[in-house]
């Protein structure tokens, strides 16, 4: 029997744990447009992928330079 593979997409509770924000933080995010999101076949639940997760971080970053200690 195979092992199962893994699903790419995220419950927005699943969303959360991966970028350590709460999930009424991820909602936000979706209902505002800056994370992509789907709500697949009219259930109220909202999928998204790590990838698209990765992409909001990336879009989020703003570089910083840290000091070294002297």
């Amino acid at each position: 029997m195979a092992a199962a593979t893994p699903s790419p997409w995220m419950t927005t509770v699943e969303a959360a744990r991966y970028l350590r924000r709460s999930r009424r933080f991820i909602i936000r995010e979706i209902q505002s447009g800056r994370l992509r999101g789907a709500r697949v076949g009219g259930r109220r639940e909202v999928l998204t992928s790590a990838a698209w997760c990765d992409a909001w971080v990336q879009e989020q970053a703003t570089p910083i330079m840290l000091r070294r200690r002297a």
